[in-house]
């Protein structure tokens, strides 16, 4: 019997895999759900998970395959010590499905890889797809998560003090299409300075690889703020942009500003 390697990747990159040695999740749960006697082929195929897949969809196809009768013309080998994702925690999300990334390895003092890690269901791929490459906003949004990942669980000083992230600069630059096979995340920290543990300041570089070549490059400057500070600043910026919005309309409608106030208190 003779190895063929295939790719297995998320229904929404369907016109991906067309002409190429690569399947969709959909496609193949209908391959394992066939009878044995319907798959005459002579091969064993070798199946490589790439982007859009899920951890529940991943843990629903090894469930069907397990119990399919066709399981021996199919090596899922690679789907068992697939990286961790992040927490939802750490990526600042309410569900898993939404991160991006997976846990990161500490290459050196600054330097961290993690491992793109795209469920086609997070809340970015609902729209604009062509099917083949990914977005360019989500590999900013997974670039983003990386940042924050790494900071929450290696740079933030102590334990106890919650943090909201708030982004100061982003300097964006893409270089090639990304498509869903596996791609590397590089983040170095250039800057970090938390010597006042209420409010961190970092800047940080991350680039995305795929076959060994940078797809895209982000450099960004965050914050992470004291929880508490941070609701209490954004009240403070909420109430005085909400003033100058009616201000603004008031002017327009020719009617004095404390009118409206009256109105909507």
């Amino acid at each position: 019997m003779n190895d063929r390697i295939l790719l297995v990747v998320g229904d929404k990159f369907a016109s991906y895999v067309a002409h190429k040695e690569a399947v969709t999740v959909s496609e193949l749960l209908g391959l394992l759900s066939l009878p044995k006697s319907f798959d005459c082929s002579s091969d064993r195929k070798v199946l490589v998970p790439g982007q859009g897949i899920g951890d529940e969809n991943r843990e629903a196809l090894l469930r069907t395959a397990a119990n399919s009768a066709n399981l021996q013309k199919y090596d899922f080998s690679l789907w068992h010590n697939l990286p961790d994702r992040a927490a939802a925690v750490h990526a600042h999300k309410a569900h898993s499905r939404n991160v991006l990334v997976s846990v990161p390895r500490q290459i050196s003092s600054n330097e961290f890889e993690l491992d793109l890690m795209i469920d086609e269901g997070c809340e970015l791929m609902t729209d604009h797809m062509s099917g083949q490459h990914m977005q360019g906003m989500v590999l900013m949004e997974a670039a983003r998560q990386a940042m924050i990942v790494v900071t929450e669980s290696h740079l933030v000083p102590g334990k106890g003090v919650e943090y909201s992230y708030v982004s100061d600069s982003l300097t964006v630059s893409y270089s090639n299409y990304a498509f869903p096979v596996s791609a590397l995340i590089r983040t170095t920290i250039d800057e970090c300075d938390i010597a006042n543990p209420s409010t961190l300041r970092f800047l940080a570089t991350t680039t995305v690889e795929q076959c060994g070549q940078p797809v895209a490059s982000f450099t960004m400057g965050y914050t992470a703020i004291e929880k508490s500070r941070s609701f209490k600043q954004e009240r403070i910026q909420s109430v005085r942009a909400h003033r100058q919005f009616l201000a603004g309309i008031a002017s327009e409608m020719g009617r004095p500003q404390a009118l409206v106030g009256r109105e909507i208190r």
